[in-house]
Parts: structure tokens; sequence; C-alpha cells
């Protein structure tokens, strides 16, 4: 009987119940629906505690107003876009987040003003954060023509830790299109130039025409947020404030991580 008894045998068995008792095999089911429904509320409480719910959400959204805005419903990036580095390989988010939070931006290297102004502001956040290890900026050139070969040299110049990348164009004009990302070339820049050296009427041909590469693209001049599940979580618009952010992405990163 022992070893027949330490056989699995399903309790609805005639045969275990006839050497168990029916008594001792309704005790078995008992314990084990308790077992399951026990395992149910443990899974339940640890998603109600670990993942962040819609009043979480809200009240978070609230603390870090107007510096940064909260999606309640993260778009995920993970593997979505290859992106290129300087030698043109293939680079994935995910290979330079490295389960870290993200703070993408779009900008180029040829910029004026807006895109050297907000890439110093992010290393001076970085600079006042609590959580900065936590944190990886990651800059896309949405001028993969004149900036691939230069990114890191670009990026390094104002933060050893930033990460500068671009993408193919058919890449760049799907990714910003997810993300809501703007960016234009002027139309008053994109003339060619052409130049006829001839002082009198001639039979000379004119030289080929030239095209301008210094134009300039207007672009939109947003932080956007991505959770170390590359999933965008928020977006930090103008106007940027070092000591404003730094506070703001603590409490985020504090709250949601």
């Amino acid at each position: 009987m022992k070893n027949f008894i330490e056989t699995d045998h399903p309790c609805d068995d005639e045969q275990f119940e006839a050497y168990t008792g029916k008594g001792r095999c309704v005790q078995i089911k008992k314990t084990r629906n308790s077992i399951v429904w026990v395992g149910v509320a443990i899974v339940a409480l640890a998603y109600f505690l670990l993942v962040p719910n819609a009043n979480q959400i809200k009240e978070l959204s609230k603390q870090v107003n107007p510096t940064a805005s909260l999606y309640s419903n993260p778009k995920s990036l993970h593997n979505k876009f290859p992106l290129i580095d300087d030698g043109r390989n293939i680079v994935l988010l995910s290979d330079v987040a490295k389960d870290k939070w993200s703070i993408l931006y779009f900008g180029y290297a040829s910029c004026p003003d807006v895109c050297p102004t907000d890439l110093a502001t992010l290393s001076q956040t970085l600079g006042l954060m609590k959580h900065s290890d936590k944190l990886q900026v990651v800059f896309i050139s949405v001028d993969p023509k004149r900036d691939v070969g230069n990114l890191d040299a670009f990026t390094k110049r104002f933060n050893t830790n930033f990460i500068g990348l671009s993408a193919e164009d058919e890449v760049l004009a799907s990714m910003t299109k997810a993300l809501g990302v703007y960016h234009e070339v002027e139309k008053t820049k994109q003339r060619a130039l052409t130049k006829d050296h001839s002082k009198h009427k001639s039979t000379k041909m004119k030289k080929p025409m030239k095209v301008n590469n210094n134009y300039l693209i207007n672009h939109t001049a947003s932080y956007l947020l991505l959770n170390p599940n590359l999933e965008l979580t928020g977006l930090l618009t103008n106007p940027h404030r070092a000591p404003k952010m730094a506070k703001a992405l603590d409490l985020i990163i504090e709250t949601l991580d």
C-alpha cells in the first residue's frame, strides 16, 4: 500500500480513494485549491505593487507637470527602428540603453543654436540628478547626410557619456513619424546655386549647378523619455530648465523604476 500511495494518482481515482478514504481525498482537493488561490493572490498583489496603475501615473503627472508630460499608454520602441553609428553599423536602442532609462533628442550637428544649447542643458541636468547613473542620453541626427561620421565627436563635446546615432532616410522618416517628431529642411535653403563666370555673351557652357550644403533644419526640440523597456513614457518640453528637469526625472525614476 505504501508504494501505491506514494505513486502520483489523480484524486478522483476510485482505487486511490479505496486506500486513502474519500474524506482524505476531499481534503487533498481543498489543500490543492487553496494553494492555487494563494498563488493567484500573490501574482495579483505583485502586479499591483510593481506595475504602476492609472492613479499612480495621474498623481505623478501632477507632480512633474509642466516640466514633463507622462503617457498613460507607453508606446514600445523595442527593436523597431534600426539606427546607425558613425561607421554606418546597425545599432538598436537596446544596445545602447542597456536596461536604463533613456532620453532621445532629435537634432543635427550643424544646428547653430538650439541643439548645442539643449545638449548642454541635458548635461547640466545629469549633473544635478541623484539617479543619473540610471539614465542614458541618445542624440539622434535628423541630418544623416552631413552628420554620420561626426556623431560621436559632436555629442562628446557636451558629455562623454552621450551617444550619437542617426538612421537611414527611410527608417528616420518612419521613426520620427511614429514618435511625432517634426523635422524639415528650410525651403529657402534648398535652392541650388549657380554661378556664371562669363562677363560677356559667349557660347561657353556654364559651370554645373552646385547644391548649397549650408541648409538649416527646423525640428522638434523636445526630450523623449523612454523607460528601461524602451517604451515612450514621457515628454520634456520647452522651456528646458536643468534644476526642474533633474527633480522631475529623479521623481519619475524613483516612482516607476
